[in-house]
């Protein structure tokens, strides 16, 4: 499907996933401007936000590498000459979260990064990056753990970073979830924001992505 379509444009209920995830950024006030880094078939995506545009935020497509999570945030955050605190969010999973909420939690704690996590069954652990926590700190952090691990909660796909973060991210391929969360949890610089989502769907597979349309079409329950 991702051969004629990029993934963040499928549609879901009848509606592509960027825009939920667009949606939920919105929710906070101090967000003006999204970035949308893109790699493969950019010019389809670039096209969908020139005929789509929002009000109250301007919307920009940035070119990538396709260095995945960190390598490429290295990247927006050159090119933009970003040095503010950023939210970072990915653009292949569907939920509600409140991010206006998030960021009150992000100023509070005062540290370098905060994930929002959400609880997962025990049994799909080893499909996401798993967060252990002790009183909002996470203290562990492991990328699809492959042996067992006293903790389900898990990487919800939002995160909020300081600018000094970005100075920790190499020019590679690189993932966040494998070299700079469990480096910033050793430093006591991580936490957990914690949300209880009526969904969470992700479209990783073609399974998954049929599960995620038929529930938010009603036909299956969150």
């Amino acid at each position: 499907m991702t051969y004629g379509i990029p993934k963040p444009l499928l549609p879901v209920g009848g509606k592509p996933v960027i825009d939920y995830v667009i949606d939920n950024l919105m929710t906070a006030k101090e967000i003006t401007t999204i970035y949308v880094a893109v790699s493969h078939m950019e010019n389809t995506i670039r096209s969908y936000f020139v005929h789509t545009p929002r009000n109250k935020v301007s919307i920009e497509t940035i070119t990538t590498l396709g260095w995945e999570t960190a390598g490429d945030l290295k990247i927006v955050a050159i090119e933009k000459g970003i040095d503010e605190p950023i939210v970072v969010a990915y653009g292949d999973n569907v939920t509600n979260i409140n991010i206006a909420k998030m960021i009150e939690f992000h100023k509070k704690k005062d540290r370098k990064a905060t994930i929002a996590l959400f609880k997962v069954p025990k049994a799909e652990v080893g499909r996401f990056g798993i967060a252990k926590m002790e009183d909002n700190f996470i203290t562990e952090f492991v990328e699809k753990p492959s042996k067992g691990i006293s903790s389900n909660l898990a990487n919800a796909g939002y995160y909020v970073i300081e600018p000094e973060v970005i100075s920790m991210l190499p020019d590679k391929k690189i993932k966040m979830e494998e070299l700079i969360f469990p480096k910033l949890a050793k430093e006591r610089e991580l936490v957990g924001f914690v949300y209880h989502p009526k969904y969470w769907l992700d479209i990783g597979t073609l399974e998954a992505y049929r599960k995620a349309n038929r529930m938010m079409e009603g036909i299956l329950p969150p």
